[in-house]
This record gives structure tokens, C-alpha cells and sequence, in this order.
């Protein structure tokens, strides 16, 4: 069986690189405060990948390793607007829509996937309501919140919605990194160097061409 990348793998090699590779008490470090690092490397790792790979091919591409299926939690209904509203797992990232949220769709058990949700870029809702819809249930997502209606007003009660979208956020520390093998040493100097910087830990430092020092006593 292949073996897997796990958060809490992830953690242990950073704390044993600081440590010289031999753990001690000298430097701590929880969780918690890791994953801080991790995720927020990880996410300026994958919007630089997709960006710069589109200076190269032309066209925004998405790796699919980032990307996780994640079950939403079960929809409520808005009185005043009348939109059902759910919580996506993070904020999605500063990625165009496509990229940031890959897909959000139906399903049941039973009948399977349905159609997957028409998402609206924020800056447009209020003019697309003006105009003829195609059939089907619209999205819009203000953060981490997204909202959902269908176009001909139609319940969206007991509807069960599943979204695939890139994922920088541990779950569970013993779950596979949605991290592809060849980024995970992109992310790993990333995590080191803001741990070295907030730690000060001395390093030394090689640069030539440097002016002669004073001598005199």
C-alpha cells in the first residue's frame, strides 16, 4: 500500500528540522500554531502555481491534488431574502470562480449527483436578476457563507449539497494533505522560514564581496 502524507507527518518534519533532527525540549510547538503556517504556505503556494503556470500554457490550471469533496452542512432558509444558506469549508481562495470552487452540486442517495449549481460572481447578482434565467439552482458566496436559490423559487429543503474545491484546512491531523508530492517541498521551506524568523534563531549568513572589517584594537 503507497504510503500517505499526513498533517501530522507534515507537523513532526518540521519540528524535527528545527530541532537538528533530534527532538527536545528546547523548542515547542503546537498544532495548532503549525497549521497556521502550513495552511497560510499553502495557499500562497497554490494561487502562485496556477498564475504561474498560466504565464507559461496561457490558461489557468488547477492541479487536481488540491482539490477535496466536502459535505455541506444542511441548509437554512433566510427569512428576509429567502436564499438557503450553508458554510463552505474555508473561504474559498483568490482564485476565479472555477478554480477557487471547483464545482457544487446535488446529490441523494439512490439517484446520485444532480445538476451542479450556476455560480454568480458577487459584483454581478444584481444584474443577472433582471435578465432570463436558465433553469436551475443559482450561488453566491460572500466568504465562507453561500447562498443558494433555484430560479423558479422552488424549496431547497432536505436537499443534501457537496462541494469540490481546493483545500488548505486539516480536518483530522491523521488525514491525508490535499498536497501534491512534487509541492510538498515548496510548502516545507516556506513553514521552515517563518518558524526560523519568529524563533530568531541565529543563522549564518554567506555573502561575498563584503568590505574589510576594522582590525584596529
Amino acid at each position: 500500500m503507497a504510503l500517505t502524507y499526513s498533517w501530522s507527518q507534515f507537523i513532526e518534519r518540521c519540528v524535527r528540522h528545527i530541532n537538528n533532527n533530534y527532538p527536545s525540549q528546547d523548542f515547542t510547538l503546537s498544532d495548532n500554531e503549525a497549521l497556521i503556517y502550513i495552511n497560510d504556505a499553502m495557499s500562497f503556494g497554490i494561487v502562485g502555481q496556477v498564475w504561474n503556470g498560466a504565464k507559461v500554457l496561457g490558461t489557468l490550471e488547477m492541479p487536481e491534488a488540491y482539490i477535496v469533496q466536502f459535505e455541506l452542512p444542511t441548509l437554512t432558509q433566510n427569512t428576509i431574502s429567502g436564499k438557503w444558506v450553508t458554510t463552505l469549508p474555508q473561504p474559498p481562495l483568490s482564485l476565479p470562480l472555477g478554480y477557487s470552487i471547483n464545482r457544487i452540486y446535488p446529490a441523494t442517495q439512490g439517484f446520485g449527483e444532480g445538476q451542479d449549481v450556476i455560480m454568480l460572481k458577487a459584483k454581478r447578482i444584481g444584474r443577472r436578476k433582471n435578465m432570463v434565467l436558465q433553469f436551475g439552482v443559482y450561488g453566491e458566496v460572500n466568504n465562507s457563507i453561500l447562498s443558494l436559490w433555484v430560479s423558479n423559487g422552488a424549496s431547497l429543503l432536505g436537499q443534501k449539497f457537496y462541494v469540490d474545491m481546493p483545500s488548505t484546512r486539516a480536518v483530522n491531523l491523521s488525514d491525508q494533505m490535499p498536497l501534491p508530492d512534487d509541492a510538498a517541498d515548496m510548502i516545507f521551506t516556506k513553514v521552515i522560514a517563518r518558524l526560523k524568523d519568529r524563533l530568531q534563531l541565529p543563522q549564518d549568513v554567506i555573502q561575498d564581496n563584503l568590505p574589510q572589517g576594522n582590525k584596529s584594537s
